[in-house]
């Protein structure tokens, strides 16, 4: 008999996060055995206290910038649908011969770790000492801790309920769109999100979009004027299954993408470093070892043709060697006896002109992300402490090798060999 399950929160995977929730159970292992476990159970209800709400997360920032001495500078960059501020935090002194960092997060509300791993960097970095004062001597570095607290806050039953997806509902006659457009494929109407061990669903009823799905290379596209100029090819190319679809550029419907969007353009940064959390995965059919981290350097595979201007936009070779030399050096660096298990695997490999890290490579921005194991209905807190080191790891040694000068001599060919993705792992345990 199928046990009756607990809808507990729940953190989705990354960017195919429909593809990571199927495996062989031949790899499957006991919940509480090491690699591949602990997992939260059925009837179990995982608390989440030490993660920071949104009031939480302002007020630590705040404080940091406080006792930082002016070495970080806390500025609010935009505003959430529900009226939530996004804040950035700023590291280093804007000198225009630094390199420039920019590492957000939480775009998906229901993906905390990487918020929680990176105001820990922040304040490692704002309080100084020999390594930080030698990172921020030669890098200048911005922090975006939380892009999505509207999904980060919501509630289901009266209890707070963390979902990937924002809070905003479509509606074309409002944008001066025909009635009837359709949605961009990113955009979920009856406000769902998988529930404990991913069987099943729990409807929380606000719908919205997936951020991390609503970006467009061409940083000064405004939606808006578009519609102005001619609703009925905006409404044409929405209504097209051939140009909407995840291979093609968003049209930057919301607040906060439009906020992150002018934030790079900005900032205008040689790195940008998105964090992000997946399913489970062995690292491969001979090796069984739970795969703590995911990494990925190219987020597109063909060039993007943008249907307003006609431009073409596509992955420079120099970024795409570049972007390989970063994540090649969070992969060394987490192979130094630094991640939970030492297995580090490429994540699958994408082309999304419309994610954030699409958008911002094909502008010349060298890219990675970093995908940190497990999900919050799987996982709840039995790992989130060796989960938020594990994850610091990397973006620290990409800091540091940009400040040495090392990360020049770094190999391309290291992220090449990284493992590729394979065998996930349904926590489940579908038996």
């Amino acid at each position: 008999m199928k046990k009756k399950k607990v809808f507990g929160y729940i953190l989705s995977t990354g960017i195919l996060a429909a593809s990571l929730g199927c495996g062989s159970t031949a790899v499957f292992a006991e919940p509480t055995t090491t690699p591949n476990g602990p997992w939260v159970q059925d009837q179990q209800y995982p608390s989440f206290e030490s993660l920071m709400s949104n009031e939480q997360l302002e007020a630590k920032l705040k404080q940091l910038e406080q006792s930082s001495n002016g070495k970080m500078k806390l500025e609010q960059f935009g505003t959430s649908n529900d009226g939530n501020p996004l804040y950035v935090a700023k590291l280093g002194d804007n000198d225009p011969n630094k390199k420039r960092v920019l590492v957000y997060t939480q775009i998906h509300g229901n993906e905390p770790l990487g918020t929680e791993a990176t105001v820990e960097l922040i304040q490692k970095l704002s309080t100084g000492g020999k390594e930080a004062d030698n990172i921020l001597d030669k890098v200048n570095v911005w922090f975006v801790p939380r892009i999505n607290p509207d999904g980060t806050a919501n509630q289901y039953e009266g209890k707070p309920f963390p979902v990937r997806y924002s809070h905003q509902t479509w509606n074309p006659e409002e944008l001066g769109l025909p009635a009837g457009t359709i949605a961009p494929w990113y955009y979920n109407a009856e406000g769902s999100e998988r529930a404990q061990n991913n069987d099943g669903k729990v409807v929380y009823g606000i719908p919205g979009f997936d951020l991390n799905r609503d970006f467009n290379p061409n940083y000064d596209f405004n939606i808006n004027e578009e519609i102005k100029k001619n609703p009925q090819k905006v409404a044409n190319l929405l209504n097209s299954s051939g140009t909407n679809n995840g291979s093609q550029a968003s049209f930057v419907f919301s607040p906060e993408t439009r906020a992150l969007t002018k934030l790079v353009k900005a900032f205008d940064p040689d790195v940008a470093i998105d964090l992000h959390h997946r399913g489970f995965n062995q690292l491969s059919e001979e090796d069984n070892r739970s795969v703590s981290i995911q990494l990925l350097a190219l987020f597109t595979t063909k060039p993007y043709i943008d249907p307003f201007s006609g431009r073409t936009y596509k992955v420079d070779y120099n970024v795409e060697t570049f972007s390989k030399k970063v994540n090649a050096v969070a992969y060394e660096s987490l192979q130094r006896g630094n991640s939970s298990y030492g297995a580090i695997q490429k994540y699958p490999q994408v082309n999304y002109p419309g994610s954030g890290l699409g958008a911002i490579q094909l502008n010349g921005t060298a890219t990675m992300l970093i995908e940190i194991k497990g999900q919050t209905q799987t996982l709840g807190q039995k790992q989130n402490g060796m989960l938020k080191e594990t994850a610091k790891v990397p973006v620290m040694g990409v800091l540091n090798s940009l400040a040495d000068g090392s990360i020049e001599n770094a190999d391309p060919a290291v992220y090449d060999a990284i493992p590729d993705y394979s065998l996930p792992v349904n926590a489940g345990g579908n038996k």
